[in-house]
């Protein structure tokens, strides 16, 4: 349920808000209806709402004042104004302040409604920027941590746990992302980091193996020929040939 919150100085405009809009068909729940705009802004900072109703002419501090402080602190909340006059002075400010919708009093029954859904389609556009802003960044997380700690025994646990994030969601992110699953990734990194060591030093396989993070120098041979064709020590053979022509 999308949280609402509404501030308005006449009594008959609160009791409607409170009594003639059927907030749950719309998927809302009407949290806090204050008398002015300072008020408003202490029930927010005590349980922040997703979108908040607000009269534009009210004492202590307005509507366009409050849109402001929303403006300026929480852009995120969806602000719709209401008004018992078509003012153009007063839209041109709600619009730099960017207020989801202005509404008229006169028609508030009927065009809050479509307000209130439009500021819920807006917050959800805004909520799936969001996720794809954050599965971006834990993805280029999750290949930091792999980079950093591939030469370690690596579990999804200790991933999740250092990147706070629930175990099945990073496996099915990272799968999502690059199409293999986040071991096989883990694996690959191990053995593009063992090719390195056998073209370019002298160390035994059992040494490469446990450099790059295996525990067992039987299953990296396993692995590396799983995944290159050869053996390590073909490998070894086939590139330093390569490299002396």
């Amino acid at each position: 349920m999308w949280k609402i919150m509404a501030a308005d100085d006449e009594a008959y405009m609160r009791e409607a808000l409170q009594k003639l809009i059927d907030w749950q068909k719309l998927g809302c729940i009407l949290t806090a209806v204050a008398c002015d705009g300072q008020e408003l802004i202490g029930r927010m900072q005590m349980d922040r709402p997703d979108i908040i109703i607000i009269d534009i002419k009210m004492p202590v501090l307005d509507g366009l004042e409050v849109c402001k402080y929303v403006y300026e602190t929480c852009p995120e909340i969806q602000v719709i104004l209401l008004t018992a006059y078509a003012d153009f002075e007063y839209a041109r400010t709600a619009i730099r302040y960017s207020a989801c919708e202005y509404v008229l009093k006169v028609s508030v029954m009927e065009e809050l409604p479509e307000a209130v859904e439009k500021a819920i389609g807006k917050l959800e556009k805004y909520g799936r920027k969001i996720e794809r802003e954050e599965q971006g960044t834990l993805y280029v997380q999750i290949g930091q941590y792999i980079e950093q700690n591939y030469r370690s025994k690596i579990s999804l646990d200790e991933i999740a746990e250092a990147l706070h994030a629930n175990r099945s969601y990073l496996s099915r992110l990272y799968k999502n992302k690059t199409g293999i699953n986040l071991f096989d990734a883990i694996l690959y990194r191990r053995i593009e980091a063992a090719k390195e060591y056998l073209i370019h030093t002298d160390m035994k396989t059992y040494e490469i193996s446990e450099a790059v993070g295996f525990e067992d120098a039987g299953y990296f041979s396993k692995m590396f020929k799983k995944k290159t064709g050869v053996s390590p020590k073909e490998y070894r053979k086939r590139e330093r040939g390569v490299y002396e022509e």
